[in-house]
């Protein structure tokens, strides 16, 4: 599998594979993630926000559960001082991500500013993406890779959510739930198969099964004490297989 550079290239990046990852358009978790778009414009128009408001909204925020929040406080009334902090810590999720990412798109003559303004472009959806064809693109074809998927991802994205925003009236309810639980369901089957070790099923495993449960007993939080404890739990269990020799 290529690691290294590729000949072809005389800069920095080989931007050839600029439009073989906006050709990514059309893969399917692309085609999953503007669909859940087409449901948030819908989601934004009844929430009050205009269509310029929505255009300015996709591509600066650029996380689809960030712009739930920002919705949803705006529709319920919340102050803005205290959605700011809300949509912030959401967002704090990607820090990992693109901890994990930056080495695989860095090349020897990288930047920092070119993997600063590239980590700005990080969601899941084109960060998991990329990550799974990265083994089969040349070192400095990953970074023109993956801006040529995220930008082209965030104009689409923008353009679906535009587009509902002023058709939304003409959709039925059950359409837009529908479009949206495309989208979780995306991403759970995509970490499954990009899981590296047991310790990661087992945290998605832990997740799923305590997420009901702490709803049952604290539902404005079940998902983060599902997450932390799934997550502690998987990540003991993974530190004994390490000693015992097994993982």
């Amino acid at each position: 599998m290529p690691t290294q550079e590729s000949p072809k290239s005389r800069g920095v990046y080989d931007w050839s594979w600029f439009a073989k990852g906006a050709s990514q358009l059309f893969s399917l978790p692309a085609l999953i993630l503007v669909s859940a778009f087409i449901g948030f414009g819908g989601l934004a128009r009844e929430a009050g926000i205009s269509l310029w408001q929505l255009i300015f909204m996709v591509p600066s925020i650029w996380a689809l559960p960030s712009h739930l929040i920002l919705v949803a406080g705006i529709a319920a009334g919340v102050p803005l001082l205290a959605i700011i902090p809300a949509v912030a810590l959401a967002a704090i999720r990607m820090l990992p991500m693109t901890m994990a990412f930056v080495p695989e798109i860095r090349v020897p003559r990288s930047k920092t500013w070119h993997l600063l303004l590239v980590s700005n472009m990080i969601a899941i959806t084109a960060w998991m993406h990329t990550l799974q064809k990265a083994p089969e693109i040349p070192r400095d074809g990953r970074l023109p890779f993956f801006v040529g998927f995220a930008g082209t991802l965030m104009v689409a994205t923008t353009c679906a959510a535009g587009l509902v925003h002023q058709l939304a009236a003409s959709f039925p309810g059950y359409v837009m739930a529908a479009l949206y639980f495309l989208t979780p369901i995306y991403f759970a089957t995509s970490s499954w198969n990009t899981s590296r070790v047991p310790a990661e099923k087992l945290a998605l495993v832990l997740g799923f099964c305590l997420g009901p449960v702490f709803f049952l007993i604290v539902p404005q939080v079940n998902i983060l004490f599902a997450g932390v404890i799934g997550g502690f739990v998987a990540f003991g269990f993974h530190k004994l297989a390490n000693r015992q020799g097994t993982g």
